[in-house]
């Protein structure tokens, strides 16, 4: 046994005793012995399902004394029940080292404005406690309130001379958009930005290389959840790498039974080995990854990561089963690329809506072929009015955006 795993075994035995101090995990390992438990044992270990943390309710993950939380969060999902997180000082400590990890080299020389919302949701103290570790300072225009309205990010970006923009994939293309209607180019406005770090949705390979060409700087993207942390980050060659010290990833088939081969699809199940908040086992958290060894040039030891979207995204037509990357995968080839689009699930296929304002440069009939060719699943289109664009240059905070809506949803 390698060094790295003779650490994470340890991690893991250490894990495994504090978690059952938590009222979950009292109850869901109270059978099993655990005087021996070691990284060859972890898949005869129960699963932690979304289902199980929304019965334990708020204080069910809770494993430490109430004294020690230093801040609580709360998953922000459009659908069922939030599920609970907590933190010590010594996690949100940990969480900024894992996103030290991130390609972006953060450094006392950066001023890195964070559009993250700074509310329930966790990415942006956890890129301020890695800003902090790092010397960079923080600009903190949270998204999703009428403090920082959109032309309002645009305007910090150029006066304080920002070097790194940092929050979800959807606002960089939103504020992109802002600037063109104010008559600027982000591409050229902010010659001081060097780099963009998302995480919080989906980004396909395409949707990266579009928002890389609208700001013209390279995009960093970070894989993670509210209830573990982050998990991953994207290196400066474009992988995305495990933080293998604090985070064992397996990917199972979907039913959890066993796992799937190297670099296949599968569904993400997570053990937190640092977590000392709220520490989770085996969390499958119904996202579908695939996982292979790494040989990367950065040098980075973790194995990478390739994030697919939810299950719940997932589209089964017929015998063909699409995930939410391959829906951005198509979306983001189409010339131009839409402003604002979203995808109806429909007994006969799938139909597109699609925003732009270059729409006059598609073809429906186009657009449907080469939709078709990507996904292999009727398609029909509907080009369509979906961005206010009036909101954005207005005092009105952004939502919650719904890209794919199931037939069950409707």
């Amino acid at each position: 046994m390698n060094s790295i795993d003779q650490m994470r075994e340890r991690k893991l035995q250490e894990m495994y005793h504090r978690i059952q101090k938590s009222p979950l995990y009292k109850k869901k390992l109270a059978h099993i012995e655990s005087n021996d438990i070691n990284l060859h044992h972890l898949h005869t270990l129960p699963l932690t399902t979304k289902e199980d943390l929304r019965k334990a309710g708020i204080f069910g993950p809770l494993a430490v004394d109430k004294r020690e939380i230093a801040q609580y969060h709360e998953s922000t999902g459009t659908t069922g029940i939030p599920s609970s997180a907590w933190f010590t000082q010594r996690d949100l400590l940990t969480g900024g080292r894992q996103l030290k990890e991130c390609g972006v080299h953060l450094s006392a020389e950066d001023l890195i404005l964070i559009r993250f919302p700074y509310a329930m949701a966790l990415p942006a103290f956890l890129l301020q406690q890695a800003a902090w570790q790092t010397g960079a300072g923080v600009v903190p225009a949270s998204g999703r309130t009428v403090v920082t309205p959109y032309p309002r990010v645009l305007c910090l970006l150029k006066q304080l001379s920002v070097t790194v923009l940092a929050g979800l994939p959807r606002e960089m293309e939103l504020l992109a958009e802002t600037a063109r209607l104010e008559g600027t180019e982000v591409s050229t406005a902010f010659p001081d930005l060097r780099a963009l770090c998302v995480a919080g949705e989906l980004m396909s390979d395409k949707r990266k290389a579009h928002i890389e060409k609208l700001w013209q700087v390279p995009v960093f993207n970070m894989y993670g959840s509210t209830e573990t942390a982050n998990i991953a980050t994207m290196c400066e060659y474009g992988t995305m790498h495990i933080i293998e010290e604090d985070f064992i990833v397996e990917v199972l088939k979907e039913d959890g039974s066993e796992p799937v081969a190297n670099g296949e699809k599968g569904f993400a199940t997570i053990t937190t080995l640092s977590h000392q908040g709220s520490p989770l086992l085996r969390y499958f958290n119904e996202d579908i990854i695939a996982v292979e060894p790494s040989t990367c040039e950065c040098g980075r030891i973790g194995a990478e990561l390739t994030h697919y979207g939810r299950s719940k995204d997932r589209i089964c037509f017929e015998n063909n089963t699409i995930d939410a990357f391959d829906i951005q995968e198509a979306v983001y080839s189409l010339f131009p690329v839409p402003e604002a689009w979203k995808v109806l699930e429909q007994q006969e296929g799938l139909h597109f809506l699609l925003d732009s304002y270059q729409a006059r440069k598609w073809s429906s009939e186009v657009i449907c072929s080469q939709l078709f060719s990507k996904l292999q699943i009727p398609v029909t289109v509907e080009i369509t009015s979906l961005l206010d664009r009036t909101d954005l240059i207005s005092n009105i905070p952004s939502v919650k955006p719904v890209y794919i809506q199931k037939l069950k949803d409707s």
